[in-house]
């Protein structure tokens, strides 16, 4: 049985598709007794008994045909969260699911709400079930993917696209900061067919010559080290240049993308097809990439009504987005109905300190270890801002304390392993190799997720794929 376990443990390091992961899960699980951990119902961790209780019912009101009883029950009980389903612990011991019983009501209740849509109702048309499917969308909420900052490290987000992508569960809100709106605005600028012809191999074939030393003068012109021209073009290259309002149109997507502003009395914005539909989304990506002393701070620009390029506020100038909204969930959350937050978190200031990075009594030595820095860290910044406030150094003290006091994590977080000699590329374009163990990285990092994003999302994704068909079958008519 040990044999067959470490046997198991290697072969989920090693794969390199999903599908050997899986195998190795598989073995994993008939190794280590995880099995029978499914099919028992009981938890501290959930109330079984009432999700017992609530698949008893939807399963008696369905069989029966009690159609407005089964509407009023589900847009009673139909949450994200009830019974606490969505409990973290549930999926500590499982890498392919939970308990039997969770998926089970999952599984009913998308079989009760296809009923109701295919089902010839008396007194209920298309027209009143896709109303009905709306409001419980809205009530239920939607997911958001957030791909974070990194510099180079940014490149294990394309594995996390890739990984959701070929499951099914890439969310249709994407948000990014600095590397992560790259990565983002890649996605969020391309068609369904676009994405498969990048995503479908096993390294996305993208320019990666972004980074270029600016000379003398020009450091000395600018006050930044890298040259913006080079990195917009690869942008550019990898993205198109489209507009906010036309990538949505084109994709179906969501994109957001965060920037920070240059002066103190201006606040992060979360640009968007809501909020500034005709700025370029190249030209957002570049600024949310512009780390002071790197890249200059950049003047966005946007699509005249005429289609002439423009300034988009010709008085603001904007930098990294990582700085103050390197995961604007708050923001997100109010313009696109979002409560639900899958985190792709790459920051290198970050990584070292992931507690859930490392398990068992070593991260809990880690997680207590690092649990005081931010309680002596964030009140010495505070003390220091003012102490700067009247100088030159006050607005990098400014940028420093909106690092520090940010949540770096959502409801379900994806990092990559630590790897402390990757450092050494943070400034530096990935060579073919270095994407390679980018994109690979990024899959494993993401693959003992799917189980939990698959269920936390399942119900979403069902009405809304539910509301499509609908829309559909009412357009035909």
């Amino acid at each position: 049985m040990i044999r067959d376990r470490t046997r198991a443990a290697r072969a989920l390091r090693h794969a390199t598709t999903y599908a050997e992961w899986e195998d190795a899960a598989r073995a994993w699980e008939a190794a280590t007794g995880v099995a029978r951990w499914r099919e028992d119902e009981s938890s501290a961790h959930y109330h079984a008994d009432l999700i017992r209780q609530q698949l008893a019912t939807l399963r008696g009101l369905r069989r029966e045909g009690r159609v407005p009883e089964l509407l009023d029950h589900l847009h009673e009980s139909l949450h994200r969260n009830l019974g606490d389903v969505g409990s973290p612990e549930l999926y500590e011991r499982s890498l392919l699911g939970t308990k039997r019983l969770i998926e089970e009501f999952l599984a009913e209740t998308e079989a009760t709400i296809e009923g109701l849509v295919d089902s010839d109702l008396s007194g209920w048309d298309d027209a009143a079930k896709l109303a009905v499917l709306q409001r419980a969308h809205s009530n239920f909420g939607r997911t958001a993917l957030l791909l974070s900052g990194g510099a180079t490290l940014g490149f294990y987000h394309l594995g996390v696209v890739k990984a959701l992508w070929q499951a099914g569960l890439l969310p249709h809100v994407l948000s990014g900061a600095s590397m992560g709106a790259m990565i983002a605005a890649g996605v969020g600028c391309r068609t369904d067919a676009e994405v498969d012809e990048l995503l479908n191999v096993p390294v996305p074939d993208i320019e990666r010559i972004g980074l270029k030393w600016a000379s003398i003068g020009q450091i000395l012109r600018n006050r930044a080290a890298l040259r913006p021209e080079v990195l917009l073009q690869t942008i550019e290259t990898n993205c198109g240049k489209w507009t906010f309002e036309e990538a949505h149109a084109r994709s179906g997507r969501t994109l957001n993308i965060s920037v920070a502003p240059t002066r103190t009395r201006q606040k992060p914005r979360v640009l968007s097809h809501l909020t500034s539909p005709r700025v370029f989304v190249s030209s957002a990506a570049l600024a949310s990439s512009a780390v002071p002393g790197l890249f200059p701070p950049v003047t966005l620009m946007q699509q005249g009504r005429d289609g002439s390029e423009r300034p988009y506020i010709d008085t603001e100038r904007w930098i990294d987005g990582s700085f103050g909204g390197d995961l604007p969930m708050v923001r997100i959350g109010r313009l696109h109905n979002v409560n639900h937050f899958v985190v792709s978190q790459t920051n290198p200031h970050v990584l070292p300190f992931i507690g859930s990075n490392r398990k068992g009594m070593k991260g809990f030595a880690v997680r207590m270890a690092t649990a005081p820095v931010r309680r002596q860290v964030l009140p010495a910044l505070e003390v220091a801002r003012k102490v700067a406030s009247m100088t030159p150094a006050g607005r990098s003290m400014d940028l420093l304390l909106s690092l520090a006091d940010q949540a770096y994590a959502g409801d379900i977080d994806i990092h990559p392993r630590f790897e402390p000699l990757q450092y050494r590329k943070l400034l530096k374009n990935p060579s073919a190799d270095d994407l390679a163990h980018f994109v690979l990285e990024g899959e494993r990092a993401t693959w003992p997720k799917l189980a939990m994003i698959r269920d936390h999302t399942r119900i979403a994704r069902c009405l809304g794929r539910f509301e499509e068909r609908l829309r559909v079958r009412m357009a035909r008519r």
